[in-house]
């Protein structure tokens, strides 16, 4: 009994030794740790997709803050003094060139035409008379003159004597002045014409004023007055923009002016509506505000959805290039202030193993990608979100 007892207990010991050694191998699925060498921690999962932290020179801009306005915007003011009768549009509504907009009190304006036209009916009448004139004293010009050429034969016969030629001649010249006067008098009629019908005109034109029309397709931007206010000429009465017509009028300081000229094309940010748009430079004032030190540049672009005069715009003024390192906005993830970014941990000689690695991010590009400031030196391997 006592040698079964001792082979059982050398049978224990052996098979306590076996699996000491199966341990250390890692017989049971456990990773074999090396001589000198720690448990290395485990990482993070390899991610779904990955992209490449890129360096390289990229295009820098400046903004330029501006206000959209209509490149055609017209005020409306009256031409002549009369109370406002009424007012047909309203501020917003669209219309076309030659709507209706604001009708004026036309009596008195009536009055003056039809007294114009008064004074023409007397004026034409008076020329008409003048040329009935002329043409009697034309007929008794006619009438002197062959009188004193009868007379002058008579007198050459001895049929008539001096003081009967004297006569005649003196009833010829008499005839002939009249007729001048007669074509004088025509001249004066006929200018007296041209007046009436100068003030028939100018009444006929003052009393079109009375009835104001919008001069040009767009919207009403404003309306000035009201039924029963007094308008006289100057006055604005409402003003029309078109609003397919847009440009960006904004403030670019005078360090950065050299890099525009007439005719670039710019990127315009619209904040309003989320979409950035290309715009051409079509005018630079040659002069800077003394106060801002920054001078005014005018880019037009094209109608956009939305976009209506007076918003707020930013002009993207380019200011030369710059390297820097970049990668997908996508693949930063902020804990709090902190922004960190998964890395293959490659340079370590670990390929394949991911770790986490704080780092500083600036300003976004167009691509979608984000400057990293520090933290990363370009080439790395980083991680994805799923729906990145």
């Amino acid at each position: 009994m006592k040698r079964v007892k001792r082979f059982v207990s050398g049978l224990g010991m052996v098979a306590l030794a076996a699996l000491l050694v199966a341990l250390a191998t890692g017989a049971f699925g456990g990773e074999r740790i090396e001589p000198g060498r720690g448990q290395e921690p485990p990482g993070e999962p390899r991610p779904a997709s990955t992209a490449t932290a890129l360096r390289g020179e990229v295009d820098l801009f400046e903004p330029a803050v501006g206000t959209v306005r209509s490149r055609r915007n017209v005020a409306v003011a009256a031409q002549v003094g009369a109370t406002v009768v009424s007012v047909a549009v309203e501020a917003g509504q669209a219309v076309g060139a030659g709507t209706l907009a604001v009708a004026l009190d036309d009596r008195d304006l009536r009055a003056r035409l039809a007294q114009a036209q008064e004074g023409l009916a007397a004026a034409a009448a008076a020329v008409s008379s003048a040329e009935k004139g002329k043409a009697q004293a034309e007929a008794r010009l006619e009438q002197a003159r062959a009188a004193f050429e009868r007379t002058r034969g008579f007198l050459e016969a001895g049929a008539a004597t001096s003081e009967q030629l004297e006569a005649a001649q003196a009833a010829f010249l008499e005839a002939r002045a009249a007729t001048a006067a007669a074509e004088a008098q025509i001249a004066a009629a006929q200018a007296g014409r041209a007046q009436a019908e100068a003030a028939v005109t100018s009444a006929s034109v003052a009393l079109g004023h009375a009835s104001v029309s919008v001069p040009m397709d767009g919207v009403i931007a404003e309306r000035l007055v009201e039924a029963g206010d007094l308008a006289w000429p100057g006055r604005t009465l409402l003003s029309v923009l078109d609003p397919r017509a847009l440009r960006l009028e904004a403030r670019v300081r005078e360090g950065l002016i050299a890099h525009i000229t007439v005719g670039d094309e710019l990127m315009i940010e619209l904040p309003a509506v989320g979409r950035r748009v290309s715009g051409r430079v079509a005018q630079l004032l040659p002069s800077a505000d003394t106060h801002s030190r920054s001078f005014e540049v005018r880019v037009e672009f094209e109608a956009t959805q939305g976009v209506l005069p007076g918003m707020f715009g930013r002009l993207r003024v380019p200011v030369g290039r710059r390297e820097v390192v970049r990668l997908p906005a996508a693949a930063v993830v902020r804990v709090g202030q902190l922004e960190m970014v998964l890395v293959e941990a490659a340079a370590t000689g670990r390929p394949g193993r991911f770790e986490r690695r704080l780092v500083t991010t600036g300003g976004r590009f167009d691509d979608g990608t984000v400057e990293v400031l520090s933290g990363l030196a370009g080439g790395e391997t980083v991680g994805l979100p799923e729906d990145g």
